[in-house]
């Protein structure tokens, strides 16, 4: 979670902690309380993150959460409840399944004529594609992450970041490391027709996502959002 006021975030005094409520549905179609649960705070590049490992989505449904933020002079404030649905299971894809076998975009599509110009060094990121790789037996590693609109934005920049300083490391003949920005301006019909097919396939629900495909062409790891460089590191040696 990140917390927004009038679209900047919110400070607090050190010592602060944070727990979030839970509020299930119920038969007769309302929300009672479930449990609350400590939040551990994370900062990536001055964007405070906080994060619950096991949410306890036991039921599909509707919904809610709050946070209390419980200040070192013992007073408390506590966010709006926000509703949201709860699927029966993940939409986008999860480790052992496999990746599809369609197109993403590269340089030859003309995909960077609608981003910041890559730097010298980020060129790779976009010089083959995912179905290649697969039908290739090659493993390789797959960012979607649009840097202008996801995450309060920090989050898919360190992302690219993260990416440009796996391939700096894996080199020329390291492990694949390919790099999509599915959104933002609009591209040609014919390029947004295909973004828009690999972005269904691959069904991405949050941005930045990592996606670990491995020789068999499986998916072996995923992460969302926020993940430390070290997780990624491990995740390719897993591939290779």
């Amino acid at each position: 979670l990140t917390l927004r006021k009038q679209d900047i975030q919110p400070t607090f005094p050190d010592g602060s902690q944070f727990r979030i409520r839970y509020f299930e549905p119920t038969i007769e179609g309302g929300l009672k309380f479930h449990a609350d649960a400590p939040l551990t705070a994370l900062d990536v590049d001055g964007l405070r993150y906080l994060i619950d490992p096991s949410p306890p989505f036991h039921t599909d449904g509707l919904w809610a959460i709050s946070v209390t933020v419980e200040h070192p002079d013992g007073t408390a404030s506590s966010s709006p409840r926000l509703a949201f649905h709860v699927a029966p299971a993940p939409r986008t894809l999860q480790p052992g399944d496999q990746a599809p076998a369609i197109p993403t975009p590269t340089a030859a599509d003309g995909i960077l004529d609608r981003m910041a110009e890559p730097t010298p060094a980020q060129l790779p990121l976009y010089q083959q594609s995912a179905h290649e790789l697969r039908a290739d037996g090659e493993p390789f590693l797959l960012l979607w992450s649009t840097a202008n609109r996801c995450a309060g934005r920090t989050a898919c920049a360190r992302a690219l970041d993260q990416a440009t300083e796996l391939l700096l490391e894996e080199g020329a003949d390291g492990v694949a490391i390919l790099h999509v920005e599915p959104f933002g301006r609009i591209r040609p019909a014919d390029l947004q027709t295909q973004i828009d097919a690999a972005v269904e396939a691959w069904q991405i629900e949050a941005e930045p996502t990592f996606f670990f495909v491995n020789r068999d062409g499986v998916v072996a790891d995923r992460f969302e959002i926020v993940v430390e460089l070290e997780q990624l590191r491990a995740a390719l040696d897993r591939i290779r």
